[in-house]
């Protein structure tokens, strides 16, 4: 898959935003903790230690995340080992992940590792449909012709936004992305490559919905 320099230049700026925070947080717990070692009963070493703990917990697990979901040759990895990141990401609470630990579909043995590439790039896009969090569902369809996936983002306000549907198409001139909208270009790539293309339904209420069927025979 063919990608433009620019696009994998503000997938990285995307990247390092994204884990700025976590990375802080760590750094600020740090501080704290050496700030009470420096004075004579210092009071704060529990709280600091813990949101250096917790953060470094959060920033291991999206790291693990985004390996999987922007990495090259990741590999055949599995929908259990995929549900797993999920989980990490998303351990902060502000969005329920909905994903059935054993769905008892075949998916997983046809998906291969481009697909499972795939739906978490559909995650993040679904995440981001949500910026005042809710639920996000994770589906599986076994069909005739290959897998259908559906990312479903419930809760208050959900939409997708304008900046991302100009950017889900392949002819988008290059000025037209910028960090915060390439990952949605991206995941369109990845679908274009499997032979699938993104469908979003018109959803009623607060409600966005991200599906695709990826042909068995582009999976392997």
């Amino acid at each position: 898959m063919p990608v433009d320099p620019k696009v994998a230049q503000l997938l990285c700026s995307r990247l390092c935003h994204n884990l700025a925070g976590s990375v802080g947080a760590v750094s600020a717990g740090l501080e704290l903790l050496e700030e009470a070692g420096a004075k004579d009963g210092g009071g704060n070493d529990d709280d600091a230690l813990a949101l250096a703990v917790q953060s470094a917990k959060q920033t291991a697990c999206r790291l693990g995340f985004y390996r999987m979901a922007f990495g090259f040759g990741v590999g055949d990895e599995s929908l259990a080992k995929a549900r797993d990141l999920a989980v990490g990401l998303l351990d902060d609470g502000r969005v329920n992940l909905n994903w059935p630990k054993d769905p008892g579909l075949a998916a997983d043995n046809v998906l291969g590792g481009n697909g499972v590439e795939l739906l978490l790039n559909l995650i993040l896009l679904g995440i981001d449909c949500l910026p005042r969090g809710g639920e996000l569902g994770v589906h599986f369809a076994d069909l005739s012709d290959g897998v259908g996936m559906a990312i479903v983002a419930s809760g208050p306000g959900a939409r997708l936004k304008d900046e991302y549907l100009t950017v889900m198409t392949r002819d988008v001139p290059m000025d037209a992305l910028t960090a915060h909208n390439v990952q949605a270009h991206f995941a369109w790539l990845l679908a274009e490559d499997l032979g699938a293309a993104i469908e979003i339904p018109e959803s009623a209420g607060d409600e966005v919905r991200l599906a695709i069927l990826v042909p068995t025979s582009r999976t392997q």
